[in-house]
């Protein structure tokens, strides 16, 4: 059966969410996660000697898991109905004891998501304002150019090197549709560049939230397929 995420009419919808996703929240959500529990936890480390280090510590892995919540959340509505699949379940708010910090690894693991989440924020941010920003304002040459055109400022026209070598033929206002047609192109292709950022980054969740070793050491046997000793 077909997933009503993935049908065409939910096409545009999830383009637009994916682009206010890339453009407004995961660049300033990855800063405030990044910076927020990495200060704790060094002010953590370095005052544990004084025994006021350990409820900092713990302050920073709560608020790192529960940005790492928020953040699923908000990309699960990004995605389409096949892809939020992919998605592991949100991290359970289990309390966190001073004796994780030894024998518990997995609760550093939001800590881990947002040192990697920072650079591929930082890479979906670029690709929006590249292919969603630029590609929307140039799709927009028309109506700038009559604006401009009815101040009696012209543009596409003969102080326009490129184009007048392109398209010598060709008057001022058709060379905006023409501009126009490629930005249509652009944006066309940042939906393909967005879904397959936030898909990488929707894997990037599941390794860090679900990380464990296919197998032990212990129990690697040569020869034997990897679901026998899986």
């Amino acid at each position: 059966m077909t997933n009503p995420a993935d049908s065409p009419k939910h096409f545009i919808d999830r383009y637009g969410r994916q682009a206010f996703y890339t453009l407004i929240v995961t660049l300033p959500l990855s800063l405030i996660g990044f910076v927020f529990s990495v200060t704790l936890l060094a002010l953590g480390i370095g005052l544990s000697p004084l025994f006021v280090g350990l409820p900092l510590m713990q302050a920073a892995l709560y608020a790192a898991r529960g940005l790492m919540a928020f953040d699923q959340k908000l990309m699960r509505r990004t995605l389409s109905g096949s892809a939020q699949e992919t998605l592991p379940p949100v991290m359970p708010h289990e309390r966190i004891k001073y004796r994780d910090f030894i024998t518990t690894p997995k609760i550093y693991a939001p800590l881990l998501y947002w040192l990697l989440k920072l650079p591929v924020a930082l890479l979906q941010f670029a690709a929006a304002v590249t292919f969603v920003l630029a590609g929307i304002c140039i799709v927009l040459a028309p109506a700038v150019y009559m604006a401009l055109n009815h101040y009696g400022i012209e543009i596409f026209g003969g102080d326009d090197i490129v184009l007048s070598w392109l398209l010598p033929d060709m008057e001022p206002f058709q060379r905006s549709w023409i501009v126009a047609a490629v930005g249509s192109v652009i944006v066309a292709i940042g939906f393909g560049v967005l879904n397959q950022t936030m898909r990488s980054s929707t894997a990037l969740l599941a390794d860090v939230v679900e990380a464990r070793p296919k197998q032990e050491a212990a129990d690697y046997v040569p020869g034997l397929p990897v679901e026998q000793y899986n």
